[in-house]
């Protein structure tokens, strides 16, 4: 009986072993542990499992086991919407909405991916609030409006930042008046501790980053104001860098590419800068080594994939692979994809275009190539984060969202 039973766990283990539970997949560095995906694609197109209504937005879904977790919006009711949906067959099992008012632009609605544990999911709205229900029965937990708590202002086009669950904390960047971050206990939603801060640094579309440094576990984010870390133990401010921003919108997340280096990239003439950082008694501080012009690489809205020593992302429209000293090895050339998402599965780049076309590619330094391509979705401002699990792709336009059997 206990072999039966460790064979069981063991297989239900395998099965979900593909999970995609929060921003930027398991291990947020957009890579997932699919494999056996489809080598080459059948000449009448890939499978379409199913496709449902959404709002407008470009939140993707998060998966744990066999269900879907997704940040949608209900304009009429003028709410936010947290949904659960069965990963197979679309069917809506649960729903949990509360009132959520912001300034309404051609961008709407949703922006971020819940990050969904065994017991809660958690969702960083437009109007900023966070908000945790439990994940089997959407019931709520606690919730916490950040403008009426801490007087954050919600940024150009509402929030994009996206829930970021650290252990049994929810570390939230407040941006307020006078608390720039803090943690939150996830059972309960008290604050575990909280940053001060004596002006408001200004919220951005950023999600911060968990890193070392020199032994010491940081939380790494942008403000419009400013770089900064704090310790990821009490919430200590160690660094406070104003060389670091990117007007109107900073959206990618510092993306960790070495031993005490990170790469940052923004549109917006932004650019992107490689940075060591290093302790120096109580602080850390920050030593410029490259800096590029948007012209050699600027990432507009996603996170530029690490993988196997070289650096891939999208810049101007273009797809790029750069090595870790910022030099661009290849870029796509004719082939645009816009704002489009990207990442890897099965030793292989997936990439979709803002209008709908799936491509794979080989994740490889050497050059530029193709491997398959598809039209798997129509519309426009296809720029939602891409999610692949247990051989599965999710995606999303303004008005549906749809999922591509990749086995």
């Amino acid at each position: 009986m206990k072999n039966v039973i460790i064979l069981l766990a063991l297989s239900t283990f395998a099965l979900f072993s593909s999970d995609f539970p929060q921003f930027m997949g398991p291990d947020r560095n957009n890579i997932v542990n699919d494999t056996k995906l489809l080598k080459t694609w059948p000449a009448e197109g890939l499978k379409e499992v199913w496709r449902v209504k959404v709002a407008g937005g470009f939140g993707a879904p998060a998966v744990f086991w066999d269900k879907l977790y997704l940040l949608d919006y209900d304009p009429e009711k003028v709410e936010d919407v947290v949904r659960c949906l069965d990963a197979k067959t679309a069917k809506e099992e649960w729903r949990f909405s509360y009132p959520s008012k912001f300034e309404k632009s051609q961008y709407d609605y949703s922006r971020t991916m819940p990050a969904v544990t065994d017991r809660y999911v958690v969702t960083f709205g437009p109007s900023c609030i966070v908000t945790c229900v439990e994940r089997v029965t959407g019931k709520f937990v606690w919730q916490k409006d950040l403008v009426k708590e801490y007087g954050t202002l919600v940024p150009k086009w509402a929030a994009g930042q996206n829930a970021f669950v650290d252990g049994n904390k929810v570390i939230v960047s407040v941006c307020g008046k006078s608390v720039l971050i803090a943690a939150f206990d996830i059972a309960a939603g008290k604050a575990v501790w909280e940053t001060p801060c004596k002006e408001n640094y200004g919220m951005t579309h950023n999600t911060i980053t968990k890193m070392s440094v020199d032994g010491q576990d940081i939380y790494l984010g942008c403000s419009k104001k400013a770089t900064f870390a704090v310790s990821a133990a009490d919430g200590k401010l160690l660094l406070d860098y104003k060389g670091w921003t990117v007007r109107t919108a900073n959206i990618p997340v510092p993306l960790v590419i070495g031993k005490n280096k990170v790469f940052f990239t923004g549109g917006y003439k932004g650019g992107s800068l490689i940075a060591s950082l290093k302790k120096e008694g109580s602080q850390i501080v920050i030593t410029e080594d490259v800096r590029l012009p948007e012209s050699d690489f600027g990432s507009h809205v996603h996170t530029p994939i690490l993988y196997n020593n070289h650096i891939y992302g999208i810049s101007t429209g273009l797809l790029k692979c750069l090595d870790l000293n910022g030099k661009v090895l290849w870029d796509s050339g004719k082939q645009k994809f816009g704002l489009g998402g990207l990442l890897i599965a099965d030793n292989r780049l997936y990439v979709l275009s803002e209008k709908g076309e799936l491509f794979m590619l080989e994740a490889s330094p050497a050059a530029y190539k193709q491997l398959a391509k598809a039209k798997v979705f129509e519309g426009k401002m296809i720029w939602a984060p891409l999610v692949i699990s247990n051989g599965m792709m999710y995606i999303r336009n303004m008005n549906e969202m749809t999922a591509i059997d990749l086995k």
